[in-house]
């Protein structure tokens, strides 16, 4: 669908660019990519700079947010940008809405998104082998949820399925993409400086998609294999 401009986008003023990318990120529940953008306003798919003027616009709007002290900012999240609280008001945010992001996952749902995100594509036969319980309900629910699906089949006997992480698995931890993966040096440096860190972080929820991730990976190596039902989730 285009917007209805008798000027091209690229010759609109800065300021009239930045509020129309502002309204479209802010009007969308999901992030918005740059395909859809073009597609918005009318733009050819070969034009290289539209990208980098877009950035650049957003680059302004935050600006903009910063130098008027906006709790909120645009993100780049899933492949697409989108407005995101600051971190130090996520909790009054999480307090307020009781959003389904903040409660917890389950011990087994957390051990399969860690080894689907860092093994995809994966099977389901690995998957239990890395676990050592059989993970046929967590893949169910995390199918369900949408946070992880089916990326094909493998070639090895029998082509089981092999199942991959999902754009809302990057929008749930805050990620731009799986580069943002925490490393292993970075979750040995947490387990390090974990003890010092958590009279500091009592009450407060982590800073950033990575922070989160760090956490919850924290959480399933530390404790024991849940046998148990991995469906089911705690509010926080």
């Amino acid at each position: 669908m285009k917007l209805p401009f008798s000027i091209p986008f690229e010759d609109l003023s800065r300021q009239r660019q930045c509020r129309i990318v502002e309204t479209l990120v802010f009007a969308s529940d999901q992030p918005v990519r740059l395909d859809q953008l073009r597609a918005a306003l009318d733009v050819a798919a070969d034009d290289e700079q539209f990208a980098a003027l877009v950035a650049e616009r957003i680059a302004e709007i935050n600006a903009e947010l910063e130098a008027t002290d906006r709790p909120y900012r645009i993100v780049s999240v899933a492949g697409g940008w989108q407005f995101a609280t600051l971190p130090e008001y996520g909790a009054m945010v999480a307090e307020f809405f009781q959003r389904t992001e903040q409660r917890r996952f389950s011990r087994a749902a957390l051990e399969v998104l860690a080894i689907v995100a860092y093994k995809q594509p994966v099977t389901k036969s690995e998957i239990d082998a890395i676990r050592g319980v059989n993970s046929a309900e967590t893949i169910a629910t995390l199918l369900e949820r949408g946070l992880i699906t089916i990326a094909g089949r493998s070639d090895t006997l029998g082509k089981p399925l092999l199942y991959a992480t999902t754009d809302r698995f990057l929008q749930t931890f805050g990620l731009a993409s799986l580069a943002d993966l925490p490393k292993p040096r970075e979750i040995d440096e947490l387990f390090r400086r974990r003890a010092e860190e958590v009279a500091r972080e009592l009450g407060e929820l982590p800073s950033g998609g990575t922070r989160r991730m760090l956490d919850l990976l924290e959480t399933m190596i530390s404790s024991p294999t849940a046998d148990s039902d991995p469906s089911t989730d705690q509010p926080q």
